[in-house]
């Protein structure tokens, strides 16, 4: 699964340059799908009748800001071709240059997740980002996100090559303001070396369109063309053919996007096949 955690924004006294900063970091880290949000993976979904359930926790960590989080997840295939899924992130501590934030752990932005595969290598996919998050949490303007796009997957011998474009765009919240919108390309080869040990290797990048706006209007400079990119490894462990467990080390870098500091996430899972 990919990575559906958050970056939160946990010190409410920050100016607006910090605010879209750290904003940009939680798409980045969300997304990621998504854009920043991320569908589940990028390889076609399971067989009619069948599903997965996942836990993930996750480490953040970029400059002085670190934090531990845990995502609930499950996907099923309810027909052959559709799959639905969830996702259910929540912030277990946060910490800023050495001082923990005790009263942010909570509930994240849930995600709910569609696709429909139309032929073996080809797919659509659509999620829905609600805001379920809590204003200690990572500060909820009420606002939703939609993140759609394709993915086409090959196999070529032990290489299962997948891949992701998608859009992602938020709806004005609380505030009234509405983000650029973002677009994210992916691109994953996963060695299947044999039926237990299976590494693989990643890509994404996520780009700005647009600009930040306040009820319609223009708010912010155009940034357009700002782009982040993650590159990330791992492995999945198939222990049995119900059990599984992983971990990936993943980068966020580019300074147009990330800022000057380099986010470094480093996630553990375990799963089973229903």
């Amino acid at each position: 699964m990919h990575n559906i955690l958050y970056i939160y924004y946990i010190d409410k006294k920050q100016n607006l340059k910090e605010k879209i900063m750290f904003k940009k970091i939680a798409l980045a880290a969300a997304l990621t799908a998504s854009a920043s949000f991320a569908t589940w993976d990028y390889f076609p979904i399971l067989d009619g009748g069948k599903g997965q359930a996942e836990l993930d926790v996750a480490y953040f960590k970029i400059e002085k800001l670190s934090e531990l989080q845990i995502a609930a997840a499950a996907r099923y295939s309810i027909t052959p071709n559709f799959e639905f899924g969830i996702g259910i992130p929540f912030l277990l501590y946060a910490a800023y240059d050495g001082e923990s934030y005790d009263d942010v752990a909570g509930l994240g932005k849930i995600q709910l997740m569609t696709r429909y595969q139309f032929t073996p290598n080809v797919s659509a996919f659509v999620d829905f980002i609600l805001p379920t998050c809590g204003d200690n949490t990572c500060d909820d303007d009420g606002a939703f996100a939609f993140h759609f796009g394709a993915q086409y997957s090959q196999k070529f011998g032990i290489v299962n090559f997948g891949s992701e474009l998608g859009l992602q765009l938020e709806t004005a919240g609380d505030n009234d303001v509405t983000p650029p919108w973002e677009l994210n390309i992916g691109v994953e080869a996963d060695f299947e070396v044999n039926p237990v040990f299976v590494p693989y290797v990643g890509l994404e990048t996520h780009t700005l369109l647009g600009k930040y706006s306040y009820k319609g209007d223009d708010a912010s400079k155009s940034y357009t063309g700002k782009t982040g990119f993650d590159p990330y490894f791992g492995f999945t462990a198939n222990i049995t053919p119900q059990v599984y467990a992983g971990a990936q080390l993943r980068f966020g870098i580019g300074e147009d996007y990330y800022g000057e500091n380099t986010l470094t996430t480093i996630t553990a899972k375990v799963g089973f096949n229903f």
